[in-house]
């Protein structure tokens, strides 16, 4: 792996070193809207099932009273 030497901030000029900071911060923000994209279009995929409420999944009603 390459080891990344970056320079230091005494070696950079003001114009270097606003560049480098205002870089990561529009990383940042970026990265942030992204993720929240991603939240959202995940919610509007979530698909149900499309069973009415009184239809049974799982079980029929002739296992529920076995049980009881």
């Amino acid at each position: 792996m390459k080891n990344i030497e970056l320079p230091t901030p005494t070696a950079m000029s003001a114009t270097g070193r606003s560049a480098e900071i205002t870089s990561i911060l529009a990383s940042a923000i970026i990265r942030t809207q992204l993720a929240e994209n991603e939240a959202h279009s995940a919610k509007q995929r979530e698909v149900g099932l499309g069973f009415l409420p009184d239809q049974r999944v799982h079980t029929t009603p002739y296992q529920t009273e076995k049980l009881k």
